[in-house]
């Protein structure tokens, strides 16, 4: 299956009332491109970064989001949250503006994708985004290449509860 269906079959899944208030980080012309096709009503796109897409508002950062508690019913981080200097602090972020749920895509931590490292079959840390854009694409949008985190659903777990303990996740 192809990253875009996977996205767009997650979307569907996790968000049924196409009249939800999202907050879509980091995002592209994918995401647009996505929540356009499946007919979203009241989706804000946001992004570090000022640049040539169209429809997207500036805020500093995933791991620093200038908006009040629930904000918003869903937030959606699709492959970018690697991205950040403080990935644990961005997703505690999108939990805390959103008041439904939020839905977050990144790679997970296995001894597979441990092996491909190793073997060079993927990266560890992300050159070819610095590569491709020159001066940004890397931890928080710098020129820094940024390491890979790659995640367990535990670990997930691990830190919601830390910031919560007195809610089931």
């Amino acid at each position: 299956m192809s990253r875009e269906n996977f996205y767009k079959e997650q979307i569907i899944k996790h968000i049924r009332n196409k009249n939800s208030k999202i907050l879509v980080l980091g995002a592209g012309e994918l995401d647009q491109k996505i929540f356009f096709e499946l007919d979203y009503k009241n989706v804000t796109f946001t992004n570090i970064e000022n640049s040539k897409e169209k429809n997207l508002n500036y805020y500093n950062n995933i791991h620093d989001i200038k908006l009040n508690d629930n904000s918003y019913d869903y937030c959606i981080a699709h492959a970018c949250i690697h991205h950040s200097s403080k990935p644990h602090l961005a997703i505690l972020e999108l939990y805390r503006v959103c008041s439904e749920g939020a839905l977050i895509i990144e790679a997970n931590d296995s001894l597979i994708s441990r092996l491909a490292c190793k073997l060079k079959l993927t990266e560890e840390y992300e050159l070819s985004a610095v590569k491709k854009n020159i001066v940004s694409g890397g931890v928080d949008n710098t020129s820094i290449p940024n390491f890979v985190y790659r995640w367990t659903e535990r670990e997930v777990l691990k830190l919601l509860n830390s910031y919560k303990p007195e809610i089931e996740h």
